[in-house]
């Protein structure tokens, strides 16, 4: 009677420890078309990342790092939310000569 009732406390507890649910990340082609119509350049590396402090602060679970190479030589890298395709971070040099020319129409978000 007492391993019954044991093994039902363990039951609850077990639940809790299974692992969580991985993200659903953006396809690649997704993540690289979002970039593309605001950056121009070659994508050079793309890799799955976990988030830095003030990303995971932002709400980010999961990240997506793009590197370009813009016509100029420069070097971009670009982290987005890997759920949401929102961009996080842009570091890199010649950024201005690198953004694509918004037009009239185009809302910036």
């Amino acid at each position: 009677m007492i391993r019954a009732a044991l093994i039902l406390l363990l039951i609850p507890i077990a639940a809790l420890c299974a692992p969580a649910k991985p993200p659903e990340l953006l396809p690649l082609h997704e993540v690289v078309k979002i970039v593309g119509e605001r950056f121009q350049g070659r994508l050079l590396a793309a890799r799955v990342d976990s988030p830095a402090p003030y990303e995971f602060a932002l709400g980010s679970d999961s990240i997506q790092e793009l590197v370009l190479l813009s016509k100029q030589g420069n070097i971009i890298i670009i982290r987005l939310d890997g759920e949401t395709g929102r961009i996080l971070d842009v570091r890199g040099r010649g950024l201005n000569a690198a953004r694509v020319p918004m037009n009239k129409n185009h809302k910036d978000d």
